[in-house]
């Protein structure tokens, strides 16, 4: 009869979806009595087979107007839901009780759980209505709010996929969700496109409008950069908002800052399902509700990430939220640059990257989540400082051990401790646990696997890594080691928290319970920072461990032994190795751009890199890690310089924070050879892609060689240096800079030299002359991808000395040398080159042609190219006065962010000749005497715009006036986008 029971609850269904009720085993409808008695069952069922104490319940249910016998009253609700679903439904455990039923047995669990894995329209159809629908519980609206929030995200995603397929089909359902959440610009977003996508551009129009309007009334906000950008691509007809096409299944898409819940940003798409931890999410919702910072303070494996990843995802910040993983930087200066890159903001040599930042946050609403502070926490507390100061829109969700210390009230404090022992931490332990062992039988094992969770105080990685030796242990045999190891490990300590050493002492623990091979390898893994695959684990251990076989054969062979191979991870494969390691959560397992990537949780990595120190490995593990950068650069260096360089880009991205920590070692070593060998593959990004950390490691390179060194391959070395810092400084546009470095490794008057000083000061009748020697210099050296660098300022300094007849020959041939072998980025610049030369000449045709083949190469991400500024140029020639003042402005901003003022002149170009199209003629003449200063070798593409101006000065004089101050690169570039922001709405609306 017992089993038959048993049966039976298995059976039974709780719908909290559309309304709370519930399904006997039977499959008959169960009475689920009065509204209260539906609140308590809906209460349970939120956090089915956890324990909610009485205490709680009672407020859930009843809120502040508890009767005086409404704990007497909760117990007769739970005899009543016993009856209706079977006995053994409801369990009292102490002063709780805890619904015991598998959580599929719940609609609410169910919807969750497609909504993880990303199964859309499994997730729909669970979804049968607003959850507890007619039920008034104020102690459950958390819950709901969160849910439907959820189902609101799902639905856009959803509808994300139907607009790319069928834009006309999901008109309709966005139309009824816009009218019924007016406030979600991301749903505005897809109506505007799907309606666009219909052939319906005027319609698109109309529902930007009326979403400006509702935002306006209502909340007094203008829409967010999202739509606003988006209302220019529909009046511009952007190729941009063509269908995306469809991925084939081999060969998936990468998720995209928007993919799954319909607006920007870089949170994971999923976690895994958040136990335990409903109060704390509302908790951190109401913190960030009042201030601008809020900090998640904790131990080590406490959990912060996933509840800070959770709550960000429930908030609706319009421009998106942005996690930014500090466990991979090295310093409190490194803090600004880890957000910059996550926020796509470029880097400038002559602005502070922080002001960079904050520049770019000051107008938008986006929630920046900073995880691990702890080791930052000085950097982490100064940006957020500046971003609270700063950017009323922004607000930042911090995690730390400690924290940030803010003043003037900017800071909220959100301490975040363990899961309850006997609820949330035995379901962590019992999920984990059933899924690494089909053998574990969670009704025999609950005593047990209690008192674990009890023992480890409901740290959640410290309940995981104890689930995870179920594979091996009986939850009875786990329980008695743990108990001796904890009574060793935590009972004697005298420093720390108790939940900290408790933490520590279960990752101790873990590792003792390897054997000799993992615990080799888990040491080594250590030197890793941030993610990396298989095949780096099995190249450096395979060099450790050649090494070590070395030693130890020199050691025998002085004794008279043998010479026996003896290591465990030869024995062993690593990549079997690994498995087992990531079977027991000691290394996590993910997927990454290209495949599957593995890491260390920050406590677990940091207990390694102490048993490293310890083995005495530290430096040549740190050895091997570099050398395998090295190697690692020698293919990406191949794809920068061919026709895979957006591949070879984003693969170093990925390898960026291993790299990092290789330079970090050979500067802190002194080894410039290494040093060099780690900038010297890459060194090109600095000028294509102002990767100015690179610069930092260029300067610090050359701060490592003393100026009276005059070993010739040291010498080389300053020449590299000098030479491309050379680039760095031109892009800023700041010559004094460089010579300020120049100046501290003594006067040099060699190629590298005067090739250098002649590119930061735009002397290119000195940079004719010193080029070729550089180049012939470098191509003897064999360094022919640099020397390809400079090939084409040769050229340039010939068209813009006006010898065209020289010039475009040599940048006809690299064109096609470019075509055929890459990279991109040099095709794109001298097919731009080339068509710059032609419109000097005065061939607008042939400039336009070679412009719009310019424009179609496929570039990397963060490429300084003038693309944008020849697509402005095209739009306004075209009539399109509106789209061509946006872009162009756009690119304003952008070489604004990036410091990028080489650019300068080009832009300066295309907006004289505009604004005097518009009769703007004062504003022409500003940027004209500019440009005259700057950059005269570009009369000839502004000299009639300069014939207009110089016509109306003569036919209207004006009075004498003191002559306004010359502006320099930077006001020239706001000031251009201040003109060119005025002029925008009207000339958009004369577009339409």
């Amino acid at each position: 009869m017992a089993v038959q029971d048993a049966r039976i609850l298995l059976d039974v269904r709780v719908t909290l979806l559309g309304g709370v009720g519930a399904v006997t085993g039977r499959g008959e409808p169960a009475d689920v009595g009065p509204p209260k008695c539906q609140a308590l069952l809906a209460a349970l069922a939120l956090s089915p087979g956890a324990a909610v104490p009485v205490r709680r319940l009672v407020e859930l249910v009843w809120g502040e107007e508890r009767p005086r016998t409404a704990e007497r009253t909760l117990q007769s609700y739970v005899v009543r839901l016993r009856q209706a679903l079977g006995p053994s439904a409801i369990a009292t455990v102490n002063a709780a009780y805890r619904l015991d039923l598998a959580p599929e047995a719940i609609d609410v669990v169910r919807f969750s759980r497609h909504a993880d894995a990303g199964d859309l329209d499994a997730a729909l159809a669970e979804w049968s209505g607003v959850p507890l629908a007619g039920l008034d519980v104020p102690g459950l609206a958390p819950a709901v709010d969160g849910l439907v929030e959820r189902w609101l995200a799902v639905v856009e995603a959803e509808l994300t996929r139907r607009v790319e397929t069928d834009p006309e089909a999901a008109v309709g359902r966005l139309t009824e969700l816009t009218t019924t959440h007016p406030f979600r610009e991301g749903l505005w977003a897809l109506l505007m496109t799907a309606l666009y996508r219909s052939g319906r551009q005027t319609d698109a129009l109309a529902a930007y409008q009326k979403a400006r309007g509702v935002l306006v009334e209502h909340l007094g906000v203008e829409p967010g950069p999202r739509l606003r950008e988006l209302e220019a691509q529909v009046l511009g007809h952007d190729e941009r908002l063509a269908p995306a096409p469809r991925p084939t299944p081999a060969s998936p898409a990468l998720a995209s800052p928007t993919a799954g819940t319909g607006r920007p940003g870089n949170l994971p798409p999923r976690l895994g399902r958040l136990i335990g931890r409903e109060k704390d999410l509302a908790t951190v919702r109401a913190a960030l509700a009042a201030a601008p910072v809020v900090t998640l303070v904790g131990p080590g494996g406490i959990g912060k990430t996933r509840l800070a990843v959770a709550a960000a995802s429930r908030e609706d910040d319009a421009d998106g939220a942005w996690l930014v993983d500090l466990v991979e930087i090295g310093s409190d200066a490194d803090v600004p640059r880890a957000v910059a890159v996550a926020l796509g903001v470029k880097e400038s040599a002559g602005r502070a990257l922080t002001a960079s930042v904050v520049a770019s946050l000051r107008a938008r609403r986006v929630l920046l989540v900073l995880d691990n502070c702890e080791h930052v926490v000085d950097g982490a507390a100064a940006l957020a400082q500046t971003i609270a100061d700063g950017c009323p829109g922004t607000r930042v969700l911090a995690t730390s051990r400690e924290p940030l210390g803010l003043r003037d009230g900017h800071e909220r404090v959100v301490p975040v401790g363990p899961l309850v022992p006997d609820g949330p931490a035995v379901e962590l332990f019992t999920e984990r646990a059933t899924a690494l062992s089909p053998a574990f039988d969670p009704a025999a094992a609950h005593q047990e696997v209690v008192q674990i969770c009890r023992r480890l105080e409901g740290v959640p990685l410290a309940v995981e890594l104890a689930a995870a030796r179920t594979t091996t242990l009986t939850p009875a045999d786990l329980l008695a080691r743990l108990d001796d190891q904890l009574r060793l490990l935590v009972g004697g300590g005298r420093s720390g928290a108790p939940r900290h050493r408790a933490m520590r002492a279960t990752i101790r623990w873990s590792h003792d319970l390897l054997d000799p091979a993992e615990r080799r390898l888990l040491r080594r893994l250590a030197v890793f920072v941030g993610a990396f695959d298989v095949a780096a684990a099995e190249t450096v251990t395979a060099w450790a461990a050649a090494a070590e076989e070395g030693a130890d054969a020199e050691a025998r062979g002085r004794a008279g032994g043998d010479a026996t191979i003896e290591a465990d991870t030869v024995a062993t494969g690593v990549d079997e190795l690994l498995g087992r390691l990531v079977a027991r959560s000691m290394v996590i397992a993910e997927p990454g751009p290209s495949g599957r990537r593995l890491r260390l949780l920050a406590p677990i990595r940091q207990f390694a890199a102490e048993q490293l120190a310890a083995s005495g490995e530290a430096d040549l593990m740190a050895e091997h890690h570099a050398a395998w950068c090295v190697q690692r650069l020698g293919a990406i260096h191949r794809l920068l310089t061919g026709q895979g360089e957006v591949a070879g880009v984003a693969r170093l991205d990925e390898l960026w924070p291993n790299l990092r920590a290789a330079f970090g070692w050979a500067h802190a070593r002194g080894d410039r050879r290494l040093a060099h060998a780690l900038v010297r593959p890459i060194v090109t990004e600095i000028p294509r892609r102002s990767r100015g950390e690179l610069g930092d490691w260029v300067e610090r390179l050359l701060a490592m060689i003393p100026p009276e060194d005059t070993d010739p391959e040291d010498t080389d070395v300053v020449a590299f240096g000098l030479t491309w810092a050379g680039q760095r400084y031109k892009l800023a546009q700041d010559p004094a800079a460089f010579e300020r470095l120049a100046a501290r490794h003594g006067t040099r008057d060699d190629a590298a030299a005067r090739h250098a000083r002649a590119s930061v000061h735009q002397d290119y009748p000195a940079l004719e002359e010193a080029t070729p020697p550089l180049i012939a210099g470098l191509r003897r050296r064999g360094d022919h991808d640099l020397a390809e660098h400079f090939e084409i300022d040769v050229a340039a300094a010939l068209i813009f000395a006006g010898r065209f007849d020289d010039g475009d020959p040599i940048v006809a041939a690299l064109v096609d040398r470019y075509r055929a072998g890459g990279p991109p980025t040099l095709l794109n610049v001298s097919l731009i080159l080339l068509g710059y030369s032609a419109m000097l000449r005065g061939r607008r045709d042939r400039a336009e042609e070679l412009f719009g083949e310019a424009v179609g190469v496929e570039v990397p991400a963060r490429t300084h190219s003038p693309n944008r500024c020849v697509e402005a140029g095209a739009y306004f020639r075209r009539g399109e006065a509106g789209r061509a003042f946006a872009v162009l402005r756009g690119y304003v901003d952008e070489l604004l962010d990036s410091g990028n003022m080489q650019a300068v002149c080009v832009t300066a170009v295309e907006f004289v000749n505009m604004m005097v199209q518009v009769d703007r003629l004062p504003e022409a003449a500003r940027i004209l005497r500019h440009l005259d200063h700057t950059a005269p070798y570009w009369a000839t593409l502004v000299a009639a715009a300069r014939q207009i101006i110089d016509a109306a000065a003569r036919a209207v004089p004006q009075p004498a006036a003191p002559p306004e101050p010359s502006l320099d690169d930077h006001q020239a570039l706001a000031y251009m986008r201040r003109v060119l922001t005025e002029l925008m709405p009207e000339a958009l609306a004369a577009q339409r």
